[in-house]
């Protein structure tokens, strides 16, 4: 999963929010009004034959939510907690069989912040989060289910063209605004932290 160094993010509140900024958000996890605009994405290929797509400004339940429900977890890793410091036990990431399961639980108790989230699905889909905020989606190129990318583009009203030009760009930070315009393109997400915070 890609991550932004924590400094950037101490120094630039408004590119991932914190639990401070997101603890509002959380009550209303799934209205739509609430929901992260996604201002940054990015592809590569971090393994021969595994594609990743890169979300910036997107929660962990934006992409989660458009999974089918019945989808089997195969592991997770989950770093949660509330603003009082009760964590999620194990016992209770152990209990989610499906990707509905784990949905249910995190709509059911917003309390909990989701800081770091590593999810294996069946099929070989991995969806990982940071802070939040950051998402990312990996599976294998060939014989993979890609519909969860599509309905993320279609659901957060992303430009589809902006697929074939992230791949034609493997490993690029592509910033865009809100009408999908692109205003930014960084070769890696050093250019992006050096050259795309203005």
């Amino acid at each position: 999963m890609f991550v932004l160094p924590n400094q950037f993010r101490l120094n630039n509140p408004n590119v991932c929010l914190g639990i401070n900024e997101l603890a509002p958000i959380m009550t209303t996890q799934l209205d739509d009004n609430n929901y992260l605009t996604i201002q940054l994405l990015s592809y590569d290929r971090p393994k021969g034959l595994t594609e990743r797509f890169y979300f910036l400004e997107m929660s962990t339940l934006q992409a989660t939510t458009l999974l089918p429900q019945d989808k089997k977890i195969v592991s997770t890793k989950v770093f949660a907690h509330t603003d009082d410091n009760k964590y999620l036990n194990e016992n209770t990431t152990e209990s989610f069989k499906t990707i509905g399961d784990f949905n249910d639980f995190f709509i059911n108790n917003p309390d909990f912040y989701i800081h770091n989230c590593d999810i294996e699905l069946e099929d070989g889909i991995n969806l990982g989060s940071h802070d939040d905020g950051e998402v990312s989606v990996q599976f294998p190129s060939v014989n993979s289910d890609q519909t969860i990318i599509y309905k993320i583009f279609e659901k957060y009203n992303l430009d589809k063209n902006l697929i074939s030009i992230l791949k034609n760009k493997p490993g690029h930070y592509i910033a865009i605004d809100k009408q999908n315009n692109i205003t930014g393109d960084y070769k890696n997400i050093d250019d992006y932290l050096k050259n795309g915070r203005s």
